[in-house]
């Protein structure tokens, strides 16, 4: 039904090309100043460890973090990973190592854990599905007395079912999963699936299908999920702008009957007002707002955030910062693709993936915040990575924040050990980085 541009740009971060090398299981944190933010390199991948985490990291009470890399581990397809907080920095141990073909290849999504611990996630390829390299898996980590086991929760199969699943999945209270798939569904145009747990395991189900056109096609992102159970996410494609392709869209999927109702609660009409909303949107559930990115697009095309505020029976829309590069000699970062961290006060956290400085010119990538002021926000740059040793390329790094503000999350190339190359910003070698920033 479509031709997927943006499928070319994600798929190929595939090429990564590892030396596999000796590594340590332990690193000393190392900790550099920027301005009255302090960055902490807490792990950098090497390889057999892992390489190329995208998705952020989810903490326990412990302040153990997890997470997932896209490739690397012991056969190439990629790891689940915990980072142990110790006396010295950070221990890492690698949960699992993805095997490819049916056991699944690439989980391209962050991970979310339920209440004993288990740890969930999508494979963006593998399983059995009569996908050239399979259609994609949903697997689960049950933790036991001497580590985890891995289960294929689901494999994905090929249209009407959706197939290339990749952004975090959410929970409910049954302890029901839901999640995207970029392709698939009865249009062909990406889908919205639900997993059911029951006695015999998890049954499938499509509970919308992507039309194409003014109903928007091909999610990039993962979902959010309300206390009433609706579902809200967007589309990278679609809708009835001027952009080529269609603009993008953000959705809702309300429990309506036996099914969902869907409804477009905003199209972004233009490149000016937004292009290619990549990252999952941002609820908060205490005034019915919106936010999120565009990775493209506002007024000079280099991205955008944007706030949907309820009105009536819709929402209105307004662009609360537009990137530039060409600002602050070059120093700023551009094209958002993350999921934005939402503060109690209202303060917004994201990243950028390049720009900022750094990288031969192209920028390894920056943090930025957006603080309430007035009727607006104030927007400046907490940190910029400009040295690759200290990570680049926050891809689809979203935050998270501990108990006192300090934020941790991933990128995806650079970090210390430089025994991997994945074409990134400026050439930049490195597995990756785990980091932390604390603002002082």
């Amino acid at each position: 039904m479509h031709s997927n541009p943006g499928s070319v740009r994600l798929l190929s971060m595939f090429a990564l090309f590892i030396v596999l090398s000796a590594w340590s299981p332990d690193i000393i944190a190392q900790t550099a100043s920027s301005g009255a933010v302090q960055h902490t390199a807490l792990y950098s991948f090497g390889g057999p460890d892992g390489a190329g985490p995208l998705y952020g990291v989810i903490a326990d009470k412990t302040g153990a973090l997890y997470g997932t890399t896209v490739l690397g581990g012991s056969v190439g397809g990629g790891t689940v990973f915990k980072l142990t907080p110790n006396k010295s920095g950070y221990s890492e141990t690698v949960l699992y190592n993805f095997k490819g073909g049916f056991d699944g290849n690439g989980p391209f999504s962050g991970l979310v854990a339920d209440k004993k611990g288990a740890l969930y996630g999508v494979t963006l390829e593998g399983g059995n599905g009569a996908c050239e390299a399979g259609c994609g898996t949903v697997f689960k980590l049950t933790p036991k007395k001497s580590g985890y086991t891995k289960s294929t929760i689901y494999s994905f199969g090929t249209a009407p079912d959706g197939f290339t699943p990749l952004g975090t999945l959410v929970l409910d209270s049954t302890g029901a999963l839901y999640g995207v798939t970029q392709s698939g569904g009865t249009q062909d145009g990406g889908a919205v699936y639900k997993l059911t747990p029951g006695k015999s395991g998890y049954s499938e189900t499509v509970i919308y299908s992507f039309r194409g056109g003014d109903d928007g096609y091909f999610p990039q992102a993962g979902l959010v999920i309300d206390k009433h159970g609706s579902l809200y996410g967007n589309t990278e494609y679609g809708g009835p702008g001027s952009c080529d392709g269609g603009c993008g869209t953000v959705f809702k999927l309300t429990p309506s009957g036996s099914g969902y109702e869907e409804s477009i609660l905003y199209a972004f009409e233009n490149y000016t007002d937004g292009y290619l909303p990549l990252g999952a949107v941002t609820l908060d559930e205490s005034s019915g707002a919106i936010y999120g990115t565009t990775w493209w697009g506002g007024t000079t095309h280099d991205g955008n955030v944007f706030e949907l505020t309820p009105s009536g029976s819709g929402y209105n829309k307004r662009t609360i910062y537009s990137f530039d590069h060409h600002g602050h000699h070059g120093t700023n970062g551009v094209l958002p693709e993350a999921q934005l961290l939402l503060q109690p006060d209202g303060t917004l956290y994201g990243t950028d993936f390049i720009g900022g400085g750094g990288c031969n010119g192209i920028g390894c990538g920056s943090v930025f915040e957006l603080k309430p002021s007035g009727s607006g926000y104030s927007f400046r740059y907490i940190y910029n990575f400009r040295q690759p040793s200290n990570g680049a390329e926050p891809f689809y790094s979203g935050l998270i924040a501990d108990a006192k503000g300090a934020l941790y999350g991933t990128t995806h190339s650079g970090g210390s050990k430089t025994d991997c190359y994945d074409g990134g910003p400026g050439g930049t070698h490195g597995c990756g980085t785990v980091f932390k920033l604390v603002i002082k």
